[in-house]
């Protein structure tokens, strides 16, 4: 048979119709014939399953094996089928190195990069490095990584994000601290409950002395955006948190000075990379770890439509 009178068939219009046909057969009133059809395809199932096994082990003699088993892994259809059947020939973490690898110039092109450190019992742990200029939020770039290995990988379990994990319980922790400190006592005659907000008072910059410097333009400047921003031998950080503009020092409080420009940023929490030092930029850069640290923080303000910052 030549090869234009070979016929494709829909891969997932197929599946679509097994799928239905089990469906319907489940539902049929004859227990013995629903039984019989529906170990007739079981049978079917694990006959193509054995002959799949059988055909990628005559691979494995073979001088261009690898390059057989990267065309195959390429059809979505072929890697569905090895999926199902747990015959996919190249390791899971194999797997999701290459699809990390792949994905690598991408996430530089949005100010970030990741590295994968391994995976274990089904889940990859992934570090995740952001520039600060004007990356994506975690969250974002996690959705992506997810989207791609779900593909590159089905059988992944999921996916970690080193320092994720802690810096989520460092802010629930510090937030629960904060709703106890806020909480009135209780009195003796329970009270109708009211909806407290707290809310920081705007800084006064009238009196402020020093040079005002326009740092960045505001328009444009998204709510929960963080970048990096040199200004001649001034490095600055500038966030802007619920419609307000921070400034800080580009340095760790944690000693050496050391720049945060691949600091994980979590809105509004910033883990330093190199010390693991969480800071709240919404509370004037206090270290959630060690609060006897904080960042450098400088006065702010909007003025013709740029960021000026007190130097």
């Amino acid at each position: 048979m030549s090869e234009a009178e070979v016929q494709e068939y829909d891969a997932e219009e197929l599946l679509g119709q097994l799928s239905a046909l089990v469906a319907e057969l489940e539902q049929y009133p004859d227990t013995e014939v629903r039984e019989k059809a529906l170990d007739l395809v079981q049978i079917i199932i694990k006959l193509h399953g054995e002959a799949l096994r059988r055909i990628l082990a005559t691979f494995e003699s073979l001088p261009l094996k690898s390059e057989i088993y990267s065309r195959m892994l390429g059809d979505e259809v072929i890697r569905a089928l090895l999926t199902i059947h747990d015959l996919l020939p190249e390791e899971l973490e194999a797997r999701v190195a290459k699809a990390v690898e792949e994905l690598r110039p991408f996430l530089i092109s949005q100010g970030c990069d990741v590295k994968l450190l391994g995976v274990d019992d089904g889940r990859a742990l992934l570090r995740l490095m952001r520039s600060g200029k004007g990356a994506p939020p975690v969250a974002a770039l996690k959705l992506e990584i997810e989207k791609v290995l779900d593909v590159a990988a089905p059988d992944l379990l999921g996916i970690d994000i080193e320092g994720m994990a802690e810096q989520v319980e460092a802010t629930a922790k510090a937030a629960a601290m904060l709703g106890a400190i806020i909480t009135p006592p209780r009195s003796e005659t329970p009270s109708p409950a009211r909806l407290v907000q707290i809310k920081r008072p705007r800084p006064d910059t009238s009196n402020v002395s020093g040079t005002w410097i326009s740092v960045v333009r505001a328009l444009g400047f998204e709510d929960g955006q963080f970048k990096v921003v040199s200004y001649a031998e001034i490095n600055l950080l500038i966030c802007k948190l619920d419609g307000e503009f921070y400034a800080y020092r580009n340095a760790c409080a944690a000693g050496g000075g050391r720049a945060l420009d691949d600091a994980l940023f979590d809105s509004p929490m910033l883990t330093c990379a190199c010390h693991g030092c969480s800071y709240n930029l919404r509370r004037a850069g206090a270290c959630v770890e060690r609060p006897e640290l904080r960042l450098q923080s400088l006065p702010a303000k909007v003025e013709d439509d740029k960021v000026k910052v007190a130097l």
